[in-house]
């Protein structure tokens, strides 16, 4: 028999387990953003979680980000970034420390640039998915990275800054 997670726990709970990691600590939560139904859950948690928590306890930031690989369906590119723009709408609107933002591959890392200038095949199994890594890895992994960095910068700012008559 399976056993079903909200047999045990609620939204509530969830939102309340969410809000504990959050407080612990100060380091940005960072969020992929594809649109599909996990994605899309786990940020209208995190607006939930954060929207239940008084202004002054919203105290790092939390980043969306999604890729877009410049090779996606136009219908698909502009739901994504209908979504993005909502999302930092309401962001702003409820006063919440959420940015959302799309990434993009660097040029030489580009579909086109793979396929017709270095003369990689067209993924067409699993096994081999060098796109997957160029064109959504990273350039996510690189945007975090800068993110983790200027958080860093501005951490170490404000301790000095505190130790500092």
């Amino acid at each position: 028999m399976a056993v079903n997670y909200f047999d045990n726990y609620t939204l509530e709970d969830i939102c309340a387990e969410m809000q504990a990691v959050y407080l612990n600590d100060n380091r940005p939560w960072i969020i992929g953003y594809s649109g599909g139904k996990d994605s899309s859950c786990l940020t209208e948690l995190t607006f939930r979680m954060l929207m239940n928590l008084p202004e002054e306890k919203r105290h790092k930031p939390v980043y969306i980000v999604s890729s877009d690989t410049l090779i996606e369906n136009p219908v698909i590119l502009e739901y994504l970034k209908d979504n993005i723009d909502k999302m930092n709408e309401s962001s702003k609107k409820y006063r919440l420390p959420i940015h959302a933002q799309i990434v993009y591959p660097k040029a030489n890392d580009s579909f086109w640039a793979n396929v017709i200038g270095k003369g990689y095949p067209t993924p067409k199994s699993i096994q081999y998915r060098w796109c997957t890594e160029r064109l959504k890895i990273r350039p996510s992994n690189k945007f975090i990275q800068d993110k983790l960095e200027s958080e860093d910068v501005r951490s170490e700012e404000r301790r000095v800054g505190k130790e500092c008559p």
